[in-house]
C-alpha cells in the first residue's frame, strides 16, 4: 500500500512539473526575431518590479540602485535557429519613474537594414557614429508602435551591415 502511494506521488509530481514547464513554454512563442520583437513589445509596457513574474520570459535581478532594479535572462533559442542573447531589462522601482527599457542582441544570422525596413518602414536614423571607438552604432528608431513602444536597432560601426542590438521602450 505504501509503495501505491509513493508511485502515484512521485507520478503526480512529475506531471506537475510537465505541465508546469509547458506553461513557461506557451508564454512566448519562439518562432523568429519579429515575433520575439512583437511579444516583448507588448509585454513590457505595463511591467513594473511588482508583475515581474508575467514576463513572457524568466528575469532575474542582477544589479539594482536607488530607482531601478536591473534584470537579466537566459538566451532563446528561435526555431529559425537564431538566437537572442544578452537579454537586459530595466524597471524603475518607482510607478512615475522611467519607462521599462529592455534591449537584446539577436545572433545566428545577418539581419540588414533592409529587412528591418521590411517589418518597420518609418524608421529614422537617431545615431551615428562619430569615430571616437569601433564600439560605435547607427541606430534607427521607429515610429511608436501599436503598444506605443519605441524600437532602435543599432548596426555597429565593425559590422555597419548586420544588427547588432535592438532596444524596446516608450521613451524615444
Amino acid at each position: 500500500m505504501i509503495k501505491i502511494i509513493r508511485q502515484s506521488k512521485m507520478f503526480i509530481l512529475l506531471m506537475a512539473g510537465f505541465m508546469l514547464s509547458g506553461i513557461v513554454e506557451a508564454k512566448m512563442q519562439k518562432e523568429d526575431m519579429w515575433v520575439f520583437v512583437t511579444q516583448m513589445s507588448a509585454s513590457i509596457k505595463t511591467l513594473s518590479v511588482e508583475s515581474i513574474h508575467q514576463a513572457p520570459l524568466t528575469f532575474t535581478l542582477k544589479n539594482q540602485n536607488e530607482y531601478i532594479n536591473f534584470y537579466q535572462a537566459n538566451p532563446v533559442k528561435l526555431q529559425d535557429a537564431s538566437t537572442i542573447t544578452d537579454i537586459e531589462l530595466r524597471l524603475s522601482k518607482t510607478s512615475d519613474g522611467m519607462a521599462p527599457f529592455l534591449s537584446f542582441t539577436p545572433q545566428g544570422k545577418c539581419i540588414s537594414l533592409n529587412e528591418v525596413k521590411e517589418h518597420y518602414q518609418s524608421v529614422k536614423l537617431t545615431d551615428y557614429p562619430r569615430g571616437q571607438s569601433e564600439n560605435e552604432v547607427t541606430s534607427y528608431t521607429s515610429s511608436p508602435d501599436g503598444n506605443g513602444q519605441f524600437i532602435t536597432f543599432s548596426f555597429s560601426a565593425k559590422n555597419p551591415d548586420c544588427l547588432s542590438k535592438i532596444i524596446i521602450t516608450a521613451d524615444e
